[in-house]
């Protein structure tokens, strides 16, 4: 049993690599990185996590290690963990941004709420497109991929054995550019709705200078938005599940490549 491992004092800094590496995406996992989460609550969950997995991954852990050379590397394993946690939440990111995009277009960033998940302002069209996005992930089961990536993550890059160079800044470049492209991709219809009433509305005014456009056209924008995004958002399954699949694919490239650095060198 992983508590029985845990009594002999050998084993205890190779379990803190583990649980440095799991608080790491817990840590950057928007579900978990509230504020609103006590505290003890992802404590628990990432030793959870932690004890859950280090019967798996102790073949690759090393054999004899001290504590200082376990708190040493702890910063590189929560790393790891961080990068494992943006590839899993991209879509979420994505979806944020394309919440943020329509609200501005829209008008409707004047209306802004608390967002307990991510402890900050937004409005309802970007809890909208969050918590689709949620949905969308468990259906998907992305939890459960992103488990498998962690595991193995361990069997490709064994504690202590990561080197860092331009690869990671690539690999998180590619990474924000994919979610920027997604939440443009999940925004665009709306916006180019929005587009269209705009200039509907220009030509309105041009030709009834009577007409107050003031008055009309702030109702007519979210009207247009909330029509458009209702009967699009339906269609989003596909884009958020070709999202997620290749940021895990290439979350599999990144460690792949970090495997390499570890049995040629750098």
């Amino acid at each position: 049993m992983p508590v029985e491992l845990l009594r002999f004092e050998m084993l205890l800094p190779a379990f803190g690599l583990v649980i440095a590496r799991v608080g790491g995406l817990v840590f950057a996992v928007p579900m978990f990185s509230s504020r609103q989460i006590p505290r003890a609550a992802k404590l628990w969950l990432t030793v959870t996590i932690a004890l859950m997995a280090f019967p798996v991954v102790a073949p690759f852990l090393p054999k004899s290690l001290s504590l200082g050379q376990a708190a040493a590397g702890m910063v590189g394993e929560f790393i790891i963990g961080e990068i494992i946690g943006m590839g899993a939440g991209l879509i979420f990111f994505a979806a944020q941004v394309a919440g943020k995009i329509v609200s501005h277009q829209s008008g409707m960033a004047l209306g802004t709420v608390f967002n307990p998940v991510f402890d900050a302002e937004s409005t309802v069209l970007d809890q909208l497109w969050f918590f689709t996005a949620l949905l969308i992930f468990l259906a998907l089961r992305g939890h459960l991929a992103v488990v498998t990536v962690l595991l193995d993550s361990f069997k490709g890059v064994p504690p202590l054995m990561a080197s860092f160079d331009g690869g990671l800044a690539d690999f998180l470049v590619s990474i924000l550019r994919h979610m920027f492209e997604l939440g443009l991709r999940l925004g665009g219809p709306v916006v180019l709705a929005l587009l269209i009433s705009s200039l509907v509305m220009g030509f309105l005014t041009r030709t009834m200078p009577q007409m107050n456009i003031l008055s009309i056209g702030f109702n007519i924008k979210v009207a247009a938005a909330l029509l458009v995004m209702a009967l699009t958002i339906s269609f989003s399954l596909g884009a958020m599940s070709d999202a997620l699949t290749e940021s895990l694919d290439r979350l599999g490239l990144f460690f792949e490549y970090l495997s390499q650095r570890v049995i040629h060198g750098p």
